[in-house]
């Protein structure tokens, strides 16, 4: 298994074989507004450039879209990617929406309908953003679980605060990686949208053998959790030999 973090929650992950694109936001920095009533509204989004040129990352050979907010499928990937590839979503709404913007191929992860070459299993799990109002306002997300009997199990959280769905997950899969969007992203006045280093402790207390891998980091106007504080809690608790916090466009091999 190999996993290139992009930017944000961008994922370029080969895994038995297959090259998977996942949550593709794919427009160059400053070309989205600033997220509202919330920190930094002088920055536009996202805060850095693509590692990589958007041209490298339409051929993958799937697609993978956990929920459709803006940092995680933007105008540029509805516009660049190409509409003969396989996309997996969510669910039908989800679904349609990708339809709407020309892609032919789009089936539902986790589902009997979707063709995963390979024979690779990818499951979607629960995921939550924030708690209350907030959760309701920001609407559905999922993660992914990726197995296969010649690779590690994988877990990718999604956007998701820690929440007992999150440690069902866990506890089930049991996964030897696991990626968690984990920059704690806020909205004025609400709970984080997303974990936060205490959330990725919680990871590492539930599967301490797993190694852990930090994104959606410092990629928007809303962040909350730098990678160098994340770095030195991990130090100061005991599991930063369990931890990556890799930067934008690095490669990462299990």
């Amino acid at each position: 298994m190999r996993i290139r973090l992009i930017r944000n929650a961008t994922l370029w992950i080969e895994y038995a074989g297959i090259h998977f694109l996942v949550d593709p936001m794919l427009g160059p920095k400053g070309s989205q507004k600033p997220f509202p009533n919330s920190p930094r509204q002088d920055l536009r989004n996202p805060l850095a450039d693509l590692p990589v040129p958007a041209e490298d990352l339409l051929d993958p050979d799937v697609i993978v879209v956990t929920h459709l907010h803006r940092d995680h499928f933007d105008r540029a990937a509805a516009q660049m990617l190409p509409k003969n590839k396989p996309v997996l979503v969510q669910n039908e709404e989800d679904a349609e929406k990708i339809q709407s913007y020309g892609f032919l191929n789009v089936q539902i992860a986790g589902s009997l309908l979707a063709e995963i070459p390979n024979g690779i299993g990818l499951v979607t799990v629960p995921a939550r953003h924030s708690f209350g109002t907030m959760a309701r306002l920001s609407g559905p997300a999922c993660g992914l679980v990726f197995f296969h009997a010649g690779e590690k199990t994988l877990y990718v959280t999604g956007d998701t605060v820690w929440y007992p769905e999150v440690e069902k997950a866990l506890k089930v899969w049991k996964p030897d990686v696991v990626v968690a969007n984990c920059g704690e992203n806020t909205v004025n006045g609400f709970p984080p949208l997303i974990m936060g280093k205490e959330g990725v402790k919680q990871i590492h207390d539930l599967v301490p053998e797993a190694m852990l891998v930090a994104c959606h980091m410092e990629s928007l106007n809303h962040w909350g959790l730098s990678r160098k504080e994340l770095g030195d809690y991990a130090h100061q608790e005991g599991f930063s030999s369990s931890l990556i916090i890799p930067e934008d466009g690095q490669l990462m091999e299990f």
